[in-house]
């Protein structure tokens, strides 16, 4: 496997493993759209469009895998849905686990890309807004994540 995908895998379990409540996944949010907005780290590199393609379906695959993981762990918490910090106010039943981790990591994808282009993080976080609704606590808005300094 390249070596910026290993790092991505390695990186993405150790952090992901201890997402368990709000403040934790808004910490993985922030350190995870800081890595998307560095141009040369191994998140970019491993989510361009170039380089072996199965390696990279494999690597968004165990991505995936890792993140409907820590959702599943957010929802047996009771961390996500029905709460007044709940943009959606969707209940624990309505989260389909496997459905949001490929909406996250499509946010990720997406956002990162138009982020990239516009050199602002506000495309990105506004995806990461959508796809992390359910498990959103009080919206952060720092300059930084907005991308209004």
């Amino acid at each position: 496997m390249t070596t910026h995908f290993a790092e991505v895998l390695a990186r993405e379990s150790a952090s992901l493993s201890g997402v368990t409540d709000r403040a934790k996944l808004a910490s993985w949010r922030r350190r995870v759209v800081k890595e998307l907005m560095t141009p040369q780290s191994p998140y970019v590199l491993a989510l361009r469009q170039s380089g072996d393609v199965p390696e990279r379906a494999d690597l968004l695959d165990r991505w995936c895998e890792l993140i409907a993981e820590m959702l599943d762990r957010l929802l047996q918490s009771g961390t996500a849905g029905g709460s007044p910090c709940s943009s959606a106010q969707t209940s624990r039943a309505d989260i389909d686990v496997q459905k949001t981790a490929v909406l996250i990591l499509a946010a990720l994808h997406g956002g990162s890309t138009l982020s990239q282009i516009a050199q602002d993080p506000w495309p990105l976080n506004a995806a990461l807004d959508i796809a992390l609704a359910p498990f959103a606590g009080a919206e952060d808005d720092s300059p930084a994540r907005t991308g209004n300094e």
